[in-house]
């Protein structure tokens, strides 16, 4: 179908997932290095209770809260070295990390479309007595796919959903976007931009939005 969900959210929310999680990686690199000179191999993550190496880390849960323990562990340098406000971390984007850490914790709920999640599927379990009940008027049209034995009567039913994930997306969109100012701006404020040299090369400019607390590209 053209509004298949194979062809809609699913890749979206994959690529949208996995972006996050780079631009997680990404800045706890950057940080890491920034605040402690000399140390180049990767941080490590805890992980209920148990140290690992980052490229063994998925969830963005425990990323998220990396970050912001070493930006908590050296706010006053922090402080002295940026001219942004970094801590708190904004509301939502706690809410959107803890959002999709609770649906994908292990980075894999969009990139297998067969494992085996109910939610990922345009098609939900629907009862007979469900079906009675429809309320056109309320509800709208139902659409679903229905399976009768040989006396007509309804075996099973599942329900149609067009609109499913959209909560995740949008979900995924405000995590990619915050994620994306931190990564430009503590890269430019700790790291002088891409190779340390104060500006970068990509013709493009980091530009405050708001009261100074947030970096978007600006072309």
């Amino acid at each position: 179908e053209n509004d298949s969900l194979a062809q809609r959210e699913l890749p979206t929310c994959f690529l949208l997932r996995h972006a996050a999680e780079l631009f997680l990686k990404s800045t706890l690199v950057v940080t890491c290095r920034a605040f402690r000179p000399g140390v180049q191999s990767y941080p490590t993550i805890q992980v209920d209770g148990k140290s690992k190496p980052l490229t063994n880390v998925h969830g963005l849960g425990p990323l998220y809260r990396a970050l912001i323990a070493i930006l908590t562990e050296h706010r006053i340098e922090l402080a002295e070295r940026s001219s942004t406000v970094w801590l708190p971390m904004p509301p939502e984007l706690d809410e959107a990390i803890a959002a999709i850490d609770e649906m994908d914790n292990r980075g894999v709920f969009f990139r297998y479309p067969t494992e085996s999640n109910a939610s990922k599927s345009n098609n939900k379990p629907i009862t007979r007595e469900q079906i009675a009940a429809w309320d056109k008027d309320t509800q709208g049209y139902l659409k679903a796919f229905v399976v009768l034995d040989q006396n007509d009567e309804i075996v099973e039913a599942f329900q149609y959903e067009p609109n499913i994930l959209t909560q995740e997306l949008e979900a995924l969109k405000v995590a990619c976007e915050w994620l994306n100012c931190f990564h430009v701006g503590l890269r430019v404020e700790l790291a002088g931009g891409w190779w340390g040299s104060g500006v970068t090369n990509f013709g493009r400019k980091c530009a405050w939005v708001g009261q100074g607390t947030r970096w978007i590209y600006r072309g």
